[in-house]
């Protein structure tokens, strides 16, 4: 049975891996990848793509605002776009992303480089006609901006849509790269009388300015606080050989799915889609062994009132070792949560661990409680 043009703007297919001709990688594997979810995550925090065409035999490349809903990218435009009548025309198309983290100051210009995430997908471009996928894509699209910001607007009148061009591109080939770290100096210059070191980047919102056509009783957007209010500073401490971290880049999502949907007992059964929705909305803390990911703890959290602690685990090849503990503090003593007034965490034989920082067990004990001492 043929789907319908909204039922192919959701997620499709069990495959999580978009490798192709056109994507291969070349230099540097190691930093690449063509897994899924590694490519969604540097689509999703982008707030531009650029796409590539061809006009009257001139290639070009130009930015534009996008939406990703499973694995159709959507973008859209004036009905007399240039960009998107020339995608429509060739059909195949290409975008890309990136994302800069960091200039990288070496002891020489040859290795001087910069800390990225990006991204390239290729595949088919199509006119969305279909009045409910157009709705859905220009939602995502607004969402997409600001989450959340559909929900204090009104929905489009049907002459905007009908000015409204909406391509969307079938995701079918991908690849995705990333540097991080340090400067990587040939051994030789290592003695030379330079600087050399990282200066991290981020792209940081500044205080919201209201429009002077506001009226007195009109309020701030909650929308636009999701994109206005601080994102908290990134941590991370070593103990011994372990690293642990609240990098989101570092977060190795197979893993962590794994051992959640297969060896947890709490969470087992649990969806790709499900994770990566309850990680996006959550303060996520990762333990390392060298680059290699052995643990894992995430928290939702007001920053002030209440908190949940959860899907804490460590690799069985790795406990004992103190991994669990060091998580745990770790995680309880980020800025962003420290001061949350009242915890929660569930647990089935872990009641010994968690009662060294506070936690009491509530009835009938398979979750667990901390209420600051000043608000009991």
């Amino acid at each position: 049975m043929e789907t319908s043009s909204t039922e192919r703007a959701q997620a499709r297919g069990p495959s999580d891996d978009f490798s192709g001709p056109n994507v291969r990688l070349k230099r540097h594997r190691e930093r690449g990848s063509h897994e899924r979810d590694a490519v969604y995550a540097i689509i999703d925090e982008a707030l531009l793509a650029h796409v590539a065409f061809t006009v009257d035999g001139v290639a070009m490349t130009l930015p534009t605002a996008h939406a990703r809903i499973g694995d159709q990218l959507y973008l859209h435009g004036a009905r007399a776009n240039r960009t998107l009548c020339s995608l429509e025309a060739t059909r195949r198309a290409s975008a890309t992303f990136t994302l800069i983290d960091g200039l990288v100051l070496a002891r020489t210009a040859f290795h001087h480089s910069m800390n990225f995430r990006s991204a390239v997908v290729i595949g088919t471009a199509t006119e969305v006609t279909d009045l409910d996928e157009k709705k859905l894509a220009l939602r995502a699209l607004i969402d997409h901006m600001a989450p959340g910001r559909m929900n204090e607007l009104a929905e489009p009148t049907s002459a905007e849509l009908q000015q409204t061009l909406v391509i969307r591109l079938s995701i079918e080939e991908a690849s995705a790269k990333q540097r991080a770290g340090d400067p990587l100096d040939a051994p030789g210059d290592s003695g030379l009388d330079v600087w050399a070191g990282t200066v991290p980047l981020k792209l940081t919102p500044g205080t919201p300015k209201p429009d002077p056509a506001l009226r007195p009783e009109q309020t701030f957007s909650a929308a636009a606080a999701t994109r206005a209010l601080p994102r908290p500073e990134l941590q991370e401490k070593s103990f011994g050989a372990f690293t642990l971290s609240t990098d989101p880049a570092r977060l190795q999502f197979d893993y962590i799915f794994r051992y959640l949907s297969e060896d947890s007992y709490w969470a087992r059964g649990l969806t790709r889609e499900q994770l990566r929705h309850a990680m996006q909305h959550s303060l996520c803390v990762g333990a390392y062994l060298g680059d290699r990911q052995i643990g894992f703890a995430r928290v939702l959290s007001d920053g002030t009132r209440f908190s949940y602690l959860a899907d804490v685990f460590v690799d069985s090849a790795q406990r004992g070792r103190g991994v669990g503990k060091a998580i745990v503090e770790f995680t309880l003593d980020q800025p962003s949560v420290r001061d949350s007034v009242r915890w929660v965490l569930g647990t089935r034989d872990a009641h010994t661990l968690y009662e060294r920082y506070g936690f009491v067990s509530a009835p009938p004990d398979r979750y667990m409680l901390r209420i600051a001492q000043q608000n009991r």
